[in-house]
Order: C-alpha cells, then structure tokens, then sequence
C-alpha cells in the first residue's frame, strides 16, 4: 500500500474525508498513474495493489470515494463491495466490457463505471462529480 496526502482537494473544495480517493487497482502502472493524475488535481490519494489490502485501509481512514478495479487476484472488486464496512460512494472500473461488470454491493453505493483505459480528463471529472454526492448513509 502507499500512503500519500497529497496537497490535499482542490482549491476551494473540502470534501470533509480524511482521504478524498482510494485507488485499488492490481496493475501497479495504472494505479500510480491515476493517483500522480488526481495528486497532480490537489486530490488526497492513498493506494492499495488489492481488495484486501483496501479493506484494511478502510478500516482506519474515512475515504471520500472508491476508485475500485472489477478484476483483481485475490480479492476482486465485487469481493470488496459485499465487504465494504459501512456506505461508500464506488466507480467501477474494468478493461472488460461493462456488461460484464457484477455490481452485488453490500456497503457501497456504485456511482459509475469506467472501462479501461480511462482517459486523464474523464478520470478528473468523474472523481469531481463523485466527490460532489452525498453518501446514501452517514460515514
């Protein structure tokens, strides 16, 4: 897992989230890439290279928004939303068809989906309009 604050939200945005994106995603290369594209936005960004690794982080830190890859080895992203422990704004993300993307979620509430690969600026605005929602339930 790598932990980084960032410079936090963007210039006169407070999301009121200890972190503003988690990023799970197995692929090494695109979840650093994502979390340097948000970072380089003023968002706060932790990463975690699986499901259960994000299930851990998710047991300290209050997240602003899920950025959560479908298939993973290990725990996959279907796995974390039936686990997720309490309301949580997800986009899905798969290199898959979208027809193709499971969403049983427990905790979570899915926003959208992305299919890879996501391009840097559709990637800002769905993390802005995401963060811009109010969670079903209370964090």
């Amino acid at each position: 897992m790598s932990d980084s604050a960032g410079r936090g939200p963007p210039p006169g945005r407070s999301t009121g989230h200890e972190v503003d994106v988690l990023v799970v995603d197995d692929d090494e290369d695109v979840r650093s890439t994502w979390a340097a594209i948000l970072r380089s936005a003023g968002y706060s960004v932790v990463e975690a290279e699986d499901g259960d690794v994000a299930l851990r982080v998710l047991e300290g830190l209050t997240v602003g928004m899920i950025l959560l890859d479908q298939r993973m080895p290990r725990r996959d992203g279907r796995a974390v939303l039936r686990a997720l422990p309490a309301p949580q704004l997800v986009v899905m993300v798969s290199a898959y068809s979208l027809d193709d993307v499971d969403t049983a979620a427990g905790g979570a509430e899915v926003v959208t989906y992305l299919e890879k690969p996501v391009p840097p600026p559709r990637l800002l605005q769905t993390v802005a309009t995401t963060l811009g929602r109010a969670p079903s339930a209370a964090l």
